[in-house]
């Protein structure tokens, strides 16, 4: 879902984190905005999935920090080490 646009260091795992993240972090929030519109993990995620192919999702990166913009806007921020120690445990969770 999020092109990483050449970001250095960032791998395929780390960028479906970051996606796991922005629904996780944006469903609350449309769930209460919207209640009537049903919204779902698999709906949001799909419809993020259709900004980005729409080239309205980039991700910014330094050597510390990663940044998930929608329309400019900061919608997650990791910084790089918590997202190495997380990508992987983040995995094993969601393989059980």
């Amino acid at each position: 879902m999020i092109d990483d646009g050449g970001i250095p260091w960032l791998t395929d795992p780390q960028r479906e984190f970051l996606a796991h993240l922005l629904v996780v972090t944006l469903l609350p929030q449309m769930q209460e905005a919207h209640p009537d519109q049903g919204y779902t993990y698999q709906r949001l995620a799909e419809a993020l999935g259709d900004i980005a192919g729409d080239g309205l999702m980039e991700l910014r990166a330094d050597d510390d920090n990663v940044h998930v913009l929608i329309c400019g806007r900061p919608m997650v921020h990791a910084v790089r080490d918590w997202l190495e120690y997380m990508t992987p445990r983040w995995q094993a969770s969601a393989s059980n």
